[in-house]
């Protein structure tokens, strides 16, 4: 058998592996905070749900539920004190491939003295590839955000709306399997939230990504999200998961895009 018939059905069985668990599994997660001189803040408790492959998940709930830090938790960027979280089958304390796992935070966090495009090509500096190459990606990214054009615009060039198109491009560079938003929608205004919405409707089809974001804002739970976990707070606990079975594209004002979100709105 030759090297390359070898890698290959290696990797045929590393996928058919990954296919065999959930995207994302969180399993009695808990975690609390302690300040000097308070008593410890329980912000998560027995939190468990699962983000199946190829799917988007919205983590929805009012402010002070803990949506944020569990989204970090399974970021690997805050460390849980109980339960357990796995990425694709793996513990996070031994998964490695966090390049394919992206994430887009509420703040673009554009570097202002970058332009659009050093900006989104920034990411790929650590994995030593070509300049040339991390440009074509870049201007890829940018292309796939409807942002063809913009490429040597610098953020305080950009309207909101773009620099939230430039942070999603980033995010995107590095062709993730996994994409984690946390409300980065909530500062647009709706009609520029509506359209950002679509497109990321739009990559998330084309690529078969999981994605995993928060918001307290139900239309946009309903508008987006095949599943809704539903936090509830003091401490954040899994209240409960809706199934969204509602067809795409979900216009607006539509009797069961209504209902569902009525539904919603009596559960948080």
């Amino acid at each position: 058998m030759s090297i390359e018939v070898a890698l290959r059905e290696e990797q045929t069985e590393a996928t058919g592996a990954r296919q065999n668990f959930p995207a994302i599994r969180v399993a009695s997660v808990g975690k609390h905070f302690t300040r000097a001189g308070t008593r410890a803040l329980t912000v998560l408790d027995d939190v468990s749900f699962s983000v199946a492959l190829g799917s988007i998940t919205a983590i929805l709930g009012p402010s002070g539920c803990g949506k944020s830090t569990l989204l970090n938790i399974i970021a690997g960027l805050v460390a849980a004190d109980r339960g357990s979280v796995l990425i694709d089958g793996q513990p996070l304390q031994t998964f490695v491939d966090w390049g394919r796992v992206g994430y887009l935070f509420q703040d673009d966090r554009l570097l202002p003295w970058r332009t659009a495009i050093e900006n989104i090509a920034l990411g790929l500096e650590a994995e030593r590839i070509p300049r040339t190459e991390r440009r074509d990606r870049a201007r890829q990214a940018l292309l796939s955000v409807g942002l063809a054009g913009f490429e040597r615009m610098y953020p305080g060039e950009l309207s909101g709306g773009m620099r939230s198109r430039v942070a999603l491009a980033r995010s995107l560079v590095k062709e993730p399997r996994i994409l984690l938003l946390d409300e980065p929608f909530s500062k647009l205004d709706p009609a520029l939230r509506s359209q950002m919405h679509l497109e990321l409707l739009g990559i998330q089809a084309a690529r078969k990504m999981s994605v995993v974001f928060v918001t307290h804002d139900i239309e946009e739970a309903v508008t987006l999200a095949d599943r809704v976990v539903i936090l509830q707070p003091n401490p954040g606990r899994v209240r409960t998961e809706i199934e969204i079975g509602l067809a795409r594209p979900r216009l607006h004002g539509n009797p069961a895009m209504t209902a569902q979100m009525q539904a919603l709105r009596q559960l948080i």
